[in-house]
């Protein structure tokens, strides 16, 4: 098989229901459907044999956004509006690529403003939100 790659954008970033979702993709710096992995610790009997530990994945979506406090209705506003609450999201990170995934998340309330930056800085804020279940992608058609 011959090299293949993808590059970050431009690529879309939804967020709320699908039919009044609002789209946040030019807030989005980095952003990325991150999985991890929990496993419990492999139990060995008296006689020698064993058993492995059980295994559970969780996800998060997470990334940089650019603060937009300057507008009405942006991204820090509807973080702190809807903290705490599940939202469905849409993620494509390229395109040109076609694939993408949606899901649900947790929303945590981003940070406002800066803690370590200096004055002029574009204002960021990284975030990890909790994903509810796995995420669903859209994967290319096969040939």
């Amino acid at each position: 098989m011959p090299i293949n790659s993808t590059r970050f954008g431009p690529g879309t970033f939804k967020l709320g229901p699908t039919a009044s979702a609002l789209d946040f993709s030019c807030q989005v710096q980095s952003m990325g459907v991150n999985p991890s992995k929990d496993e419990g610790d492999t139990i060995t009997t008296l006689c020698g044999d064993s058993i492995p530990g059980s295994v559970t994945y969780a996800n998060v979506l997470a990334g940089t956004f650019l603060q937009d406090l300057a507008v009405a209705d942006g991204l820090i506003q509807y973080s702190w509006e809807h903290k705490g609450e599940t939202a469905e999201f849409e993620f494509v990170p390229a395109t040109t690529a076609t694939t993408g995934a949606t899901g649900s998340v947790v929303v945590d309330p981003l940070p406002f403003g800066t803690s370590d930056g200096a004055f002029g800085d574009v204002l960021t804020s990284d975030f990890e939100w909790s994903m509810v279940g796995d995420p669903t992608f859209t994967w290319p058609a096969g040939a």
